[in-house]
């Protein structure tokens, strides 16, 4: 149940005693608690001690009129939200004006309807319980109002400022009192004044409207502002004001996170593909041209698997910024990035010395891919000026950079693709300058290439090439070879090398160097290689079933493989489970794969070592394998490789790099091997300086595992067994070369 209510409590003063009594009966007949005084100093005190809910003060009184009675209560604590009501025989203007000043509620005159008063009492208190709840719902207003951001202002149709319920922080630097009569117009900037006006006429209309303006901050970046207006039924309008710089920060961020990139701050691939389906419609409309330069770091992967990830985004960051600089670029379009991200980025100003102003062709660089940069020229722009802007780039790429203690050398590959001449369309010459760069890394690296219609032959050759390889290796298509290895100075047989062979049924025989290369490029070498190993396991122990003499057989392993411990574990696995001995393999890598990171090759190899592997590096004198690390390497041959083998006969440098390549490796206790001898002067070279054994076309092709076993029926020997007489050359016409 609800506690009952506190009775009402009534003051009464007067100095008539019947007035008092009838008063007092009256009231308290009507419900009301009645206390009554009577002199005006005695109705002070009395509320000093306790406020009544309503006072009723006689105006005629002695020691203290009503007017001073009711003036002084007006001072007590509580005393101004007190409802007095003034007693008076007087019913004169100025008599009620002077009630009112002392502040009095309201007045009574005399003689008394007492019937009445008990309404009007009750009329007056409601009215003053109205007062107290309005006068609380401002000061929840007010509180509401000082915690809201926004500026709240009132404005007439001549864009005065009325009332201001809120002002805007930072809009401007006026107090709150201070904002009537001003015109907020004077508030905002006049570039956007006229816009102001356009949203508080259609206000004025009845329409809602928004509008958006900045503000210059000495100490920051510019502050911006949302006006909103708010049409209301007097013919006033309602300007909502609210400071929006933080939303506009986080858009912009938003927007770059997006569209630009973290490392270098560049344009990513969306930007530029946006840009460049807006050139594109842009050089259809004017008739222009418009070029597409694709641009590949050359195996960057290398500096990033060697040095670290943390060198290799240092060294993007001082090539991107050598490109905007190189390239005469104006910088990020959208400054410090807290922009709408409306704006151009990183405009280039490109024109050949030949050219005049009028061929002058506009830029934009963008980083879109991990290594890969992307340039678009527009304006009047033509081939001659593409492949300039191309050259540019091969030149300021060409020096080299340095990080902390390292030199490093990067350089470009770049694919060349015309609007209208190789697409018309973005994804056209996205695809068709992606393919011109590739040719150019095809061709050497370091270079540009043009795109023309046979690179999509190429492309889809390779392409195809690439699914029927993987078809190869799923369905065991391929073939191991074996290519037979002789001691020089008698060509006494010591063993082979295990080459891949793959015979297409419609295409017949594909390049080794092709599909090794499609299949280093998708990944498949892996698979490739630990299947070679498994079929070379399963031919020796065929051969030795059937009680041949199991020679060594050099096996190529991939860089892929040698990099990873686990790799290395499968290899050794391969063969323990075969039961062999890893003894009977050699195991051949390059230099390149070596000094990827030359400390993670020496702990691989000392593994396959310890595991009893021989070692090898193929194709020696084509890398970079310092002396240093070479005697460092637990490696047991070398192999020269057959670029200079083949003209050691007719060139003196050749024969010269061979004669040291053989004289190092004895040197150093290696064994050496020349392959792709294919000549008997090639041959006599060799003996003549000592080479340990050589392989080649002159002594036998690779050849089928059938045709190489037929070798194991005669004995074998080792590089040292005593030398005997020279055998006759090889040759099996019967093999598939």
């Amino acid at each position: 149940m609800n506690a009952p209510a506190s009775p009402i409590r009534v003051l009464v003063a007067d100095d008539d005693a019947i007035l008092r009594e009838i008063a007092g009966a009256m009231l308290r007949d009507a419900g009301f608690t009645v206390q009554t005084v009577a002199s005006g100093d005695a109705a002070v005190a009395a509320c000093a001690l306790r406020l009544p809910n309503i006072a009723l003060l006689d105006v005629e009184m002695p020691d203290g009129n009503g007017y001073q009675a009711c003036t002084n209560i007006r001072a007590l604590p509580g005393g101004a939200d007190l409802p007095i009501v003034m007693v008076t025989g007087c019913d004169d203007t100025a008599s009620i004006d002077r009630a009112y000043e002392a502040g009095a509620t309201d007045f009574v005159v005399k003689p008394i309807n007492w019937a009445l008063l008990v309404h009007r009492i009750r009329y007056v208190l409601r009215g003053a319980r109205t007062i107290v709840d309005l006068r609380f719902s401002e000061q929840k207003n007010a509180a509401l109002l000082k915690a809201i951001p926004d500026g709240i202002f009132l404005v007439n149709g001549r864009s005065v400022i009325e009332h201001c319920y809120s002002p805007a922080a930072g809009l401007i630097d006026v107090p709150k009192t201070g904002f009537e009569s001003m015109r907020f117009l004077d508030l905002i900037p006049a570039a956007a004044r006229a816009r102001a006006m356009d949203c508080l006429d259609a206000a004025l209309r009845g329409d809602a409207a928004v509008f958006e303006f900045s503000l210059d901050a000495e100490s920051r970046s510019n502050r911006h502002f949302e006006c909103r207006y708010l049409p209301n039924s007097s013919g006033q309008v309602l300007a909502i004001v609210r400071d929006v710089s933080a939303r506009k920060e986080a858009q912009a961020r938003i927007h770059r996170l997006a569209y630009f990139d973290g490392l270098t701050g560049l344009p990513n691939r969306e930007w530029i593909h946006d840009y460049l389906a807006q050139s594109l419609t842009e050089a259809r409309q004017l008739n222009r041209g418009l070029a597409l330069l694709y641009v590949d770091l050359d195996q960057f992967k290398r500096i990033n698997d060697t040095l670290g990830h943390e060198t290799g985004d240092a060294l993007l960051r001082q090539v991107a910024e050598r490109l905007q600089t190189g390239l005469d670029l104006d910088g990020d379009g959208d400054g410090d990035g807290e922009g709408d991200g409306d704006e151009e980025a990183v405009p280039l100003n490109l024109r050949t010395p030949e050219a005049g102003a009028a061929q002058r062709a506009r830029g934009r660089l963008a980083r879109v891919g991990g290594d890969e940069f992307i340039v678009v020229l527009t304006g009047r722009t033509d081939a001659a000026q593409a492949q300039w802007a191309a050259r540019q780039i091969l030149s300021i790429l060409a020096a080299p950079f340095q990080q902390e203690s390292y030199e490093l050398v990067v350089t470009p590959s770049i694919g060349i693709a015309m609007y209208p001449e190789h697409g018309t369309d973005a994804q056209s010459l996205l695809k068709n300058a992606d393919g011109a760069m590739y040719e150019a890394k095809a061709s050497g690296r370091n270079q540009l290439r043009v795109y023309d219609s046979t690179m999509n032959v190429r492309a889809l050759k390779r392409l195809s090439l690439e699914m029927e390889l993987r078809r190869a290796v799923e369905n065991s298509s391929l073939e191991v070879y074996y290519q037979p290895k002789y001691r020089t100075r008698d060509l006494q047989f010591l063993g082979g090398e295990a080459l891949l062979r793959w015979f297409h049924p419609e295409r017949g025989q594909i390049s080794t160097a092709d599909f090794i290369a499609v299949a280093e490029e998708t990944g498949l070498i892996g698979d490739i290689g630990r299947w070679a190993l498994q079929r070379v396991c399963r031919d020796l122990c065929q051969w030795r079933s059937e009680g041949l003499e199991l020679p060594r057989v050099a096996v190529n392993v991939s860089g892929r493989d040698f990099m990873y411990p686990e790799a290395l574990l499968r290899l050794s696995d391969t063969v323990t489970q075969a039961q062999l001995s890893p003894s009977l393999f050699e195991l051949e890598l390059t230099e390149g794969v070596l000094m990827q990171d030359a400390e993670a090759g020496r702990r691989s190899l000392l593994a396959l070592k310890e595991f009893g592997f021989a070692l090898a590096i193929d194709d020696f004198g084509t890398g970079y394998c310092s002396l240093n690390y070479l005697k460092r390497f637990p490696l047991d041959t070398l192999k020269i490789d057959r670029s200079f083998v083949s003209d050691i006969s007719d060139d003196p440098d050749d024969a010269s790099i061979v004669r040291a390549i053989i004289a190092l490796g004895h040197s150093l206790d290696l064994k050496i091997v020349a392959e792709g001898v294919t000549t008997q002067a090639q041959l006599q070279f060799l003996q003549a300086e000592s080479c340990d054994a050589v392989q080649g076309f002159l002594m036998s092709p690779a050849v089928p595992a059938s045709s190489f076993r037929e070798l194991l029926k005669r004995p074998l020997v080792s590089l040292e067994a005593p030398q005997s007489q020279p055998r006759r050359l090889f040759s099996w016409p019967s093999a598939r070369n």
